[in-house]
């Protein structure tokens, strides 16, 4: 489903152009949901079922949007906003004298923030995989390492929580600065997919509903294999 209508305009007052698809909005707040979760569930003492789940979502979530930053629609791409450090420079100096302009997808600086996002959460949610609790819950991959090596990934889970959380507080902060610095309301245009006065030839011409789906079946399946596959976990910590 393309963009239409009033969303076809360019920079007419109220008029908005449809930039983000529906899977990446989802993927998105799925995401946060899933971090949301794990990170209460570990600091609440929830149901362990409860942490690796969330956990394991992360992880799918991650290994889908790495694939849809290749095939999804053209602003999911990343190669619509990863940057070099120039340009990187030249974003973060715009936005500093208050100069930077609405772009359709992720700015530069902000692309690179998505990227180390990405890669922590995939190292957060692969580590807690083989980690444990030190009294009698395991990652479902703790049977391939054993419990020496499970207790340093687990130092390693636990430091990586820290620096995401620090990630986390950073894209908050980086997301208020554009709404109250630069007037652009980052957090609407995730929610509902569009910005205003961009020109039309920015639309998003597709969601690719069906190829998304297929993919985040096969993300799926790939991890219930693997978790499938590994050996059983022992009845108590080794």
């Amino acid at each position: 489903m393309g963009a239409t209508g009033g969303d076809q305009a360019s920079g007419s007052p109220g008029s908005t152009t449809l930039v983000w698809d529906w899977p990446t909005r989802v993927f998105h707040w799925t995401l946060l949901i899933a971090l949301v979760i794990a990170f209460l569930s570990q600091w609440f003492y929830w149901p362990f079922v409860w942490h690796r789940t969330a956990g394991e979502l992360a992880l799918v979530l991650v290994a889908f949007r790495v694939i849809w930053g290749f095939v999804g629609p053209v602003h999911a791409r990343f190669a619509a906003f990863v940057r070099g450090p120039r340009a990187v420079w030249a974003d973060l100096g715009a936005i500093a004298r208050r100069a930077a302009p609405l772009r359709a997808g992720h700015a530069p600086a902000g692309g690179w923030m998505i990227l180390v996002l990405l890669a922590v959460v995939a190292v957060q949610a692969v580590a807690g995989l083989y980690s444990n609790d030190d009294t009698d819950q395991m990652g479902p991959l703790y049977g391939y390492v054993g419990h020496a090596l499970s207790n340093r990934i687990t130092h390693v889970h636990q430091i990586v929580a820290n620096v995401l959380l620090g990630l986390i507080a950073l894209h908050v902060v980086a997301v208020m600065v554009h709404r109250v610095w630069l007037g652009h309301d980052l957090i609407k245009a995730m929610l509902n997919g569009r910005k205003p006065g961009l020109p039309a030839a920015e639309a998003v011409t597709g969601h690719r509903l069906g190829l998304a789906f297929v993919i985040l079946l096969a993300c799926v399946a790939v991890l219930f294999a693997i978790l499938r596959a590994a050996p059983p976990l022992p009845d108590a910590l080794m």
